[in-house]
């Protein structure tokens, strides 16, 4: 969660890059002096910054705290020799942090920012131009959403890094992409770039997970409490009931931790990954003296059912993985499940085959080729079985004759290709004479060794 106006958001970030300017007479407007920092400035801005804090910021008492820092280092010298304005926001900003970490608040050096933030004329104005610039930046990035896909077993992913504020124009995207997935067995949603953004969009993408309308968040402020629900009509009543896994990093952050908190509060995900980033405060940009502009949080968010949120330790994964291992750790987790859950032997074949193939394909176990050479021989169908550089290859007739490398899965037990693992079986001599060859539907059928 971010701002209230995403199109403004986006036309002050354009500003302070250089890319828009609504004060500029055209391509050869002159560009204001840059700031030479004095002590005296540096006390200017230190000073306007701990008022902004007071009047501004979610807790006083930590406003307090931040800039009696700022105050203490300023008299030890600490900014005496800083002369370039951005060097000294970077130092500010990292001295406020060291006061109190809050992952929302910001300090940069923004004159033409700061100057549209204090001048309200023409304000209607340059929201509407920021709102259409906005609209088509996040166009042009398919609103944050970049990946639905259909895994192995019938899976579903998705992955989109943000939750744009403009929810009417977004909502067919993600209709779209959540449509694709809903007849899978199990959904993974990727969030582990996921900075953020709308509270609104939150609430709008967890509808997709509830038969019914709920309570989700309150973001709190000095002025009052705003309340938001998720209900399933916010998304035509299409609701995805499979089990739900979602991927976590550090750089899950603000939005990003409000879906993946209130789905873990609300028992609808399973998170796995790492702990996030730990931002709950709604922030926005406030001008500060000579130029500078503070990116202040002013509300807190609290969930109803935890009486807490997110603010400085993230939301806890309840599988806890480095954030690159998490997706195939969440895979893992489904098939598990599938065996534990199965109602049927051939559920859970199918889901102990699925289990076995990605326990596989990632491990890095190599048998010992003597142990290899006792499978070797050819079996009925004219599949043949050989070790080559101390691996285990199949040459098989019955696929034109394509060979395979196998991998090990345990024991006896191999990956033969993408659709069958086999089972090397001994007589009653200890001999092998006998493969039962394990198909990704549950089926299994056996082969005699023929020589």
């Amino acid at each position: 969660m971010k701002n209230k106006w995403p199109g403004l958001f986006l036309l002050l970030l354009l500003q302070y890059l250089g890319i828009w300017c609504s004060r500029a007479q055209g391509p050869q407007a002159p560009r204001e002096a840059q700031l030479q920092v004095t002590p005296a400035i540096t006390r200017l801005v230190i000073d306007s910054l701990a008022q902004v804090l007071k009047l501004h910021y979610v807790f006083p008492d930590t406003a307090a705290k931040m800039a009696a820092w700022l105050d203490r280092e300023y008299k030890k010298g600490a900014y005496a020799a800083i002369r370039d304005p951005r060097e000294l926001a970077d130092r500010l900003q990292r001295d406020l942090q060291k006061a109190h970490r809050d992952g929302h608040f910001h300090l940069n050096y923004a004159p033409g920012l700061a100057k549209d933030l204090a001048d309200t004329t023409g304000a209607a104005e340059r929201h509407r131009i920021g709102d259409s610039l906005g609209l088509a930046f996040a166009r042009q990035r398919n609103f944050a959403f970049s990946k639905a896909e259909i895994l192995p077993g019938n899976i579903g992913y998705v992955k989109f890094n943000g939750f744009v504020g403009f929810v009417k124009e977004a909502l067919p995207t993600f209709a779209g992409a959540f449509r694709f997935v809903a007849n899978t067995d199990a959904l993974i949603i990727d969030m582990r770039d996921n900075g953020g953004g709308s509270p609104t969009m939150v609430c709008t993408v967890a509808g997709y997970f509830f038969p019914e309308r709920h309570h989700w968040n309150d973001i709190i402020s000095p002025g009052g409490k705003q309340v938001f629900y998720v209900d399933p009509a916010d998304v035509d009543s299409l609701t995805l009931k499979m089990p739900v896994y979602i991927l976590t990093s550090r750089h899950t952050f603000s939005g990003g931790e409000d879906f993946c908190y209130g789905m873990k509060a609300l028992h609808r995900a399973v998170i796995i990954g790492d702990t996030t980033g730990g931002g709950a405060h709604p922030a926005g940009p406030v001008p500060v003296a000579m130029g500078f502009v503070a990116d202040i949080p002013f509300a807190r968010s609290l969930n109803p059912y935890t009486n807490t949120d997110w603010e400085g330790t993230g939301v806890y994964p309840d599988i806890p993985v480095s954030s690159t291992l998490a997706l195939d750790r969440a895979k893992q987790a489904i098939f598990a499940d599938w065996v534990q859950h199965a109602t049927t032997g051939e559920e859970k074949m199918k889901g102990q085959w699925l289990l076995d193939d990605l326990t596989a394909r990632k491990s890095q176990q190599t048998p010992a080729a003597s142990s290899l050479a006792t499978y070797c021989g050819t079996y009925e169908g004219g599949l043949v079985f050989y070790v080559d550089h101390g691996e285990l290859y199949c040459k098989n007739a019955e696929r034109g004759g394509d060979v395979f490398k196998l991998l090990p899965v345990s024991g006896d037990k191999f990956v033969l290709d993408e659709n069958v693992h086999v089972v090397f079986e001994k007589d009653d001599k200890g001999a092998f004479q006998e493969i039962a060859m394990l198909w990704s539907d549950g089926r299994v059928s056996k082969k005699r060794r023929v020589r």
